[in-house]
Formats: C-alpha cells, sequence, structure tokens
C-alpha cells in the first residue's frame, strides 16, 4: 500500500480543455509534477499528463480523465493528495504535511512528529516529548539536516523548547 499525503487543492480552472491550477503546501517553490503522478480528490484518481510552474504556490495541470472545463470545475476545491513515492525525492519541496510521518532527532533523543499545523506564515510542527506534545516551527526544524528517505530531521532544538 502506498502512503499519500495531502498535496493542496484544485484552487481553479484555466482554458477551455480542462486544466486545473493547483494550489500545493509546500516548504519550498513548486516545481512541475512528473507525467504519470497519480491526484488523489475524494472521489476520482487523476493521471497528470502534463505539468508546469505557474508561481512559487501553484503548478499547472492537464490530467487524461479530464478534458472538458465543465469536468475541471466540478472538482474546484477537492483536496488533493499524492503518493510521497512521487514528491519525497531530490528536485521536488517537501510537501507540508509529510512531515508528519518524520522523528526529529535532538541531541540523541527522538521525537515523532505527530501532526503538521499549516498556515502560510508559520507552520508547525507537533512533535511528541516526554512531558507531553509542543510544538516546532517549521522554518526552526528545517535549519537541520532532512533525510526524506529516513524520514528524519538532525537538528540541535533549543533549550527549553520541550516546555513550551
Amino acid at each position: 500500500m502506498d502512503k499519500r499525503v495531502p498535496y493542496g487543492f484544485i484552487e481553479r480552472t484555466h482554458g477551455l480543455n480542462g486544466r486545473m491550477i493547483l494550489k500545493l503546501f509546500l516548504y519550498g517553490p513548486a516545481v512541475p509534477l512528473d507525467e504519470g503522478t497519480k491526484l488523489y480528490t475524494e472521489k476520482r484518481v487523476l493521471t497528470v499528463t502534463r505539468s508546469r510552474k505557474r508561481d512559487n504556490e501553484r503548478v499547472t495541470v492537464d490530467c487524461s480523465e479530464i478534458w472538458k472545463r465543465k469536468q475541471a470545475a466540478e472538482l474546484i476545491g477537492e483536496a488533493i493528495e499524492v503518493e510521497t513515492d512521487s514528491v519525497l525525492k531530490d528536485g521536488f519541496p517537501l510537501p507540508v504535511y509529510s512531515f508528519s510521518h518524520f522523528t526529529i532527532i535532538s541531541f540523541g533523543k527522538k521525537f515523532p512528529i505527530e501532526e503538521v499545523e499549516y498556515n502560510k506564515t508559520n507552520p508547525q510542527l507537533i512533535v511528541k516529548g516526554d512531558n507531553g506534545l509542543f510544538p516546532v516551527p517549521l522554518v526552526l526544524a528545517l535549519t537541520g539536516q532532512v533525510d526524506s528517505t529516513e524520514r528524519t530531521i538532525l537538528i540541535d532544538l533549543p533549550e527549553g523548547l520541550e516546555d513550551v
């Protein structure tokens, strides 16, 4: 079974042939999705046939299952998930929600990331420590060494952060 991660949502359509603009939840600038990437909505599985970067938060996509604007318009607002293997690779920005499967390693101690609280200005990783859950700003966590294969972040967390 492939693991999936929330990747964004269908923001709007573009043109007459069902091209869609996806707003992505990423840490880093958006890049086009590879041909053949599967996009999972609540009701459908879509296969990317063409993609290009629109701006740092958006890509446009054509999908083999959508060929009319009306079909695409019915999907506006739908959340998109992708298989982690299709986006956790070199050259791709990290999906913010993928960090819920990571572990922070600080001074030899392991802190599993339980949840990601995404917002555009200050996303937080909710981490499990000895005394319960505590927040770690994503910006702080990503100053460490991120290993997407091992799903770890090696960083020296500031003293006292676990007590926040």
